[in-house]
This record gives C-alpha cells, sequence and structure tokens, in this order.
C-alpha cells in the first residue's frame, strides 16, 4: 500500500463530509417543506486490505442516505388526519344548517306558528268579521311558505353537497394517477437496490395524507425496514405497495383503476350521485361504493345526503333527509290536527281525500294515523241546533265498508243504519235519517239527505277527520305540497269559526286556540308515531338540529387534540430540528476540514519525494 492508498482514504473521508454536508444542507433548505421527511446520511468503513501483522484501511464509504420516518406513526396520522377531516366537515355543515332553523328575531316556523294560533284567537273575538278571516288566511299562507321553504333549504344542501362530492372525487383521482406515477418512478430510482428515492416517497406520503383527508384509504406496503444505525424506526421499503378503497384497489403498485361518480335518478328534493369503482379509466364494468365509504370529507358528505336512493325517491342513510322527513312530518302532522278540528264545522256534505290502496276491506288502523278510537257524527239544522249525535266507533278490526252486511263491524254501517241515537224512541230524528255514507272510488263521502241540515265531524282519540281529510282547512300531505284549501285561499270570507251554524258562534276557533296546547299524534316516516303538541314537536326539531351541531364540535374538538397529538410525534420523528442540523454541519465540516489537512499532507509528502528523486 502506498503514498497514493493514502491520498484516496483522505478523498474517501473528504467526499463523505461533502456529501454530509449537502444532505444537511438540504435538509435546512427544505425545514419548512410541508412533508419532508429530514435525511440522514449512514457512513461505513470501506473494505480493508488484509494483510500481515493486521487490517489497513482504505477509508470511508456513503452507505445510503436515508429518510428519518416512523411508517408506524405516520399510518395513524393519516388515520387521525381522516377522522378530524370528517369531523370538521360534519362540524362545518351542520352549524350552518343551524342557520335554516332561526327561531330568532321575529322570524322562523315557530313565530308564524304562534300568528296563525293568535290570528284563530283574534277570530274568535268576531267570527264574523271579513277582516279577521282574511289575516287568518295570510298567516296561514305565512306558516305554509315557512315549512316549504325549510324543507326547500335543506334539500339545496343535499344539491350542493353532491357538487361538492363531484370534486372531491376528482380529485381522488387526480391524487391516485400521481401516485401510481410516482410508483413508477420510485421503482426505477430503487432498482438494484443502490438508491433511495427519499423525495418521491415523500411526496408519495404526502400525497397519500391528502387522500387519506379526501377519503378514508388503506395502504398496503410490502415491507417495512428497521433502520438500526440511524433510529430503529420502521420505514417503508421496497416496491410493493397499493390503496384499497371501500374494498376495491384504487392504485395497484403503478397501475391506476379510478372511481367515477354519476347521477342517479333526483330524489324528491335535491339532485343525487352515486361513486362507482372502474376496473380502468376506460372500463364499462362498474361497482356502486357509495355505502361503502366511511371516512374522509367524502365520507362526511355522503353520511349528510345519503349513500342511495329508495323506492320513495329519498335519500338513504341520510342526516339531512331525516330533517326533511321530520319537517314533511311537522306539515303532515300540523294539516291532520288542524283538519281534524275544522271538521267539527258543519257542512252539508265533505268527502275524504283518496286512500291510495285500500278497499273495503281495508283496516282503519292499517291506514298512516288512525288508531283504535272513536269520533262523532253531529247533525245540525236550519237554525244551528243539534239534532242528533252518534259514536261511530273504530276498533283493531273495523273495516271501511262491507257492501254485503255480513261484517257489520265497518264505517258505513255504523253510520246509515237505524239507531235510535236520541233515546226517544222516534225512529225519524236520527243519524241515518239525516246522513247518507258510502265509500267508493278509495273516499268516503258523507252528505246530508235534507236541505238546511249540515253535518260535522267530532273526533275522540281516532284521528280519522284529521287523517281522512275531511272538510279540509289545509291540503297536502307534506312540507312541498302543504297549503291553504284552494277554496279558502281563493275566498277567505269562506272560512269558519262556529261549531254550530249560528251567527257569533265561535266554537270552531276556540276549538282551534286549545289545539296550540294539546298534544296530538305525528306520524313518523318509519311508522312510528310520536305525540306532541304542534310547537313542541318543531321545537324538537330544531333542538334536534342544534345538538347534532353542538355535538359535531365537540367531536371535531377531540379529534383535532388527538390529530395534533400525533402530529407532535410525527415532527418529532421526521421534521427538520434546525439545532440538529447546524450541530451536523459543524460536524462535517470539521471533518472535511481534518480530511483536507490529510489531503495537504500528503500533498507535501509527495513533494518531498519527487524532491528526493
Amino acid at each position: 500500500m502506498g503514498i497514493y492508498d493514502a491520498l484516496h482514504i483522505g478523498y474517501s473521508g473528504l467526499s463523505s463530509s461533502q456529501t454530509g454536508i449537502n444532505t444537511t444542507s438540504h435538509n435546512i433548505s427544505n425545514a419548512n417543506t410541508p412533508g419532508y421527511s429530514k435525511q440522514r446520511v449512514q457512513l461505513g468503513v470501506k473494505t480493508p486490505l488484509h494483510t500481515i501483522p493486521g487490517d489497513i484501511g482504505r477509508g470511508i464509504d456513503v452507505k445510503s442516505i436515508n429518510r428519518v420516518h416512523d411508517e408506524f406513526i405516520f399510518s395513524r396520522f393519516k388515520s387521525s388526519s381522516s377522522r378530524m377531516e370528517y369531523d370538521q366537515y360534519m362540524k362545518d355543515t351542520l352549524t350552518q344548517l343551524t342557520d335554516i332553523f332561526p327561531d330568532i328575531n321575529d322570524t322562523g316556523i315557530a313565530h308564524d306558528l304562534k300568528d296563525f294560533f293568535n290570528a284563530w284567537s283574534n277570530l274568535a273575538q268576531n267570527p264574523a268579521d271579513s277582516a279577521q278571516k282574511i289575516l287568518l288566511a295570510q298567516s296561514a299562507n305565512s306558516l305554509t311558505k315557512s315549512i316549504k321553504d325549510t324543507k326547500i333549504s335543506l334539500g339545496n344542501f343535499q344539491t350542493r353537497l353532491d357538487e361538492e362530492l363531484k370534486v372531491a372525487v376528482d380529485e381522488v383521482n387526480s391524487i391516485g394517477k400521481e401516485i401510481a406515477s410516482i410508483n413508477k418512478d420510485i421503482n426505477r430510482v430503487e432498482s438494484g437496490n443502490l438508491a433511495n428515492a427519499n423525495d418521491l416517497r415523500d411526496r408519495r406520503d404526502e400525497l397519500e395524507l391528502r387522500l387519506n383527508k379526501l377519503i378514508d384509504a388503506n395502504v398496503f406496503k410490502g415491507v417495512l425496514h428497521s433502520n438500526s444505525q440511524i433510529d430503529r424506526r420502521q420505514t417503508d421499503q421496497g416496491t410493493e405497495y397499493n390503496i384499497n378503497i371501500a374494498g376495491r384497489n384504487l392504485v395497484d403498485g403503478s397501475s391506476f383503476h379510478p372511481i367515477s361518480i354519476e347521477s342517479s335518478t333526483s330524489t324528491k328534493n335535491a339532485e343525487f350521485s352515486s361513486i362507482y369503482y372502474l376496473s380502468s379509466e376506460n372500463s364499462s364494468d362498474k361497482i356502486d361504493i357509495t355505502s361503502h365509504i366511511k371516512g374522509g370529507r367524502i365520507g362526511a358528505i355522503i353520511a349528510l345526503k345519503g349513500d342511495g336512493i329508495d323506492k320513495e325517491q329519498k335519500a338513504t342513510n341520510s342526516i339531512i333527509q331525516k330533517y326533511i322527513d321530520s319537517v314533511d312530518d311537522l306539515a303532515k302532522g300540523l294539516a291532520r290536527a288542524v283538519n281534524g278540528v275544522y271538521a267539527s264545522s258543519p257542512q252539508s256534505s265533505m268527502q275524504s281525500k283518496i286512500f291510495d290502496g285500500a278497499n273495503e276491506k281495508t283496516k282503519l288502523v292499517d291506514i298512516d294515523g288512525i288508531k283504535e278510537g272513536s269520533f262523532d257524527i253531529v247533525v245540525y239544522d236550519k237554525s244551528g241546533k243539534e239534532v242528533s249525535r252518534r259514536e261511530i266507533v273504530i276498533n283493531n278490526e273495523t273495516v271501511m265498508d262491507d257492501p254485503t252486511n255480513q261484517n257489520k263491524n265497518n264505517i258505513i254501517y255504523q253510520i246509515n243504519s237505524g239507531f235510535d241515537d236520541n233515546g226517544d224512541n222516534d225512529a225519524t230524528n236520527d243519524i241515518d235519517d239525516f246522513v247518507d255514507a258510502r265509500f267508493g272510488d278509495r273516499a268516503f263521502v258523507i252528505e246530508s239527505k235534507k236541505s238546511g241540515y249540515t253535518v260535522a265531524l267530532e273526533d275522540k282519540g281516532s284521528n280519522f277527520a284529521g287523517f281522512g281529510e275531511f272538510n279540509r282547512f289545509f291540503d297536502g300531505d307534506d312540507a312541498s305540497t302543504l297549503k291553504l284549501n284552494d277554496d279558502l285561499n281563493i275566498d277567505p270570507t269562506k272560512i269558519r269559526a262556529y261549531t254550530s251554524p249560528v251567527d257569533g258562534d265561535n266554537g270552531l276557533a276556540n276549538k282551534m286556540i286549545a289545539l296550540q296546547n294539546q298534544r296530538v299524534d305525528f306520524s313518523r316516516r318509519d311508522l312510528s308515531t310520536t305525540t306532541n303538541t304542534i310547537e313542541g314537536f318543531y321545537r324538537d326539531l330544531s333542538s334536534k338540529v342544534a345538538s347534532d351541531a353542538a355535538s359535531s364540535v365537540r367531536t371535531f374538538d377531540a379529534s383535532e387534540a388527538l390529530n395534533k397529538t400525533i402530529k407532535e410525534q410525527q415532527d418529532s420523528v421526521s421534521k427538520v430540528d434546525m439545532d440538529e442540523e447546524l450541530v451536523s454541519l459543524m460536524k462535517f465540516q470539521s471533518a472535511y476540514q481534518a480530511n483536507a489537512k490529510v489531503i495537504s499532507t500528503i500533498d507535501k509528502m509527495l513533494d518531498t519525494l519527487l524532491a528526493i528523486r
């Protein structure tokens, strides 16, 4: 081994120190670069020259340049970031939804409900006053408009979420495509295990983080490697790699399989799109994965807007759809309660709504809202005097009609049969002498047989009058269709305030006022029934929205705190520490200077050697 070997040893030290300085400089330059992992130079002794009496060193080698990265902590960070993004989107959206239910500054449904019942109170004081009837019609229209506008606003939110979903899906595809391209570059750079594609892996990790914020993605990497010479952290190595979404591979190595979004049939309230998995960018084969996506911003959007459409053209598994359903339940319950009271105002004839899917043998209790109980049918004469009253009982077996009269437990038989209602043995003054009832074309018709006589229905717990929509004040069966009856809207002076058709009677108006504080039945979409006051039902709905928003804030605060903790762990491992880098810089600078001194010394030795010659 000669003097030139000593020169090469010095050069190896000079070169490795230069590599260390370059790497440290790279770290310092990227101290504030998002997603950058600090890098460390791994140095090792060159294979020595084996001689007698012992090995002669040959200098130093740069074995590798590794990024400082812990895959386990990074996986936790991705997961917590996905959860935090989900919770933040839920918080932001639900907080915005509370603005639809203001009920402050004299606005909102609750205020319009008070105005509606106050208008009845004013009419009760002067039941024949046309001006008060016009004001009542206006308050009814304001109330129905507020309910309808609330439903429209919720539907608009669903449409907006659908538009945001399309943007998010496009971003997922863009990220997936770029990751597949990066995988190809990593394979090329690291072929033969001669180099580490540190910056490419950092870029891929940054994209993975962005992807997990959008959607709950599972990333599988073939090999985890522990670099004990640096910090014993578990880092990813190798070329095996895939990203799984909803059980399907979005990225498989350098291959990319996109997801697509397509508009389905619109719901009754908004546009609706579903997410599909494609085996390739140009594939016609698609699999609906909407209901399998749970996390990230897209998962939050789906939870809010729904993951499908049912046979009623309503979104399934949707938070907003539940609010819409409750608004519909409010409208339906309001209409049926008011109509039930309004049916006690007598008229010469009345007709029910059409009972879809019903026939003579249909049981009354199988119809939405009608339950076991009874109602009175009452007849008034020309002077407004009650002349006859009969209780009609509805039990678990009562049907619409039986023309053969084999089953006498039906409504038509109970109204039309000859009973001594007044208990006076007079066969000419009972309900069947004044009233004729029939069931045809899926609807009931009840009308007076004699001129000048009027008939009314007074419900006693069965909901038959209101849910059957006899003598309607309100038309419609949900928030979209709820409105003041057309005849009353065209001519509000037709609104009746009486239960007995005589001047000055305000019995109906008083019943409407009392209705404000009465508990009534609200039929839910799931066929359950809730009992509450009308205002109480609305307050429960608005409180539910506010409670969901407040809960989402608390959930977000918790997930944000967890994410912050894991982020600090991530930073403690991978983030550039300027003090640490400056120490490294001084260390490599000193080594560079020392190796330069070695080379300078060897240079003088060469001069001396040449001078001898």
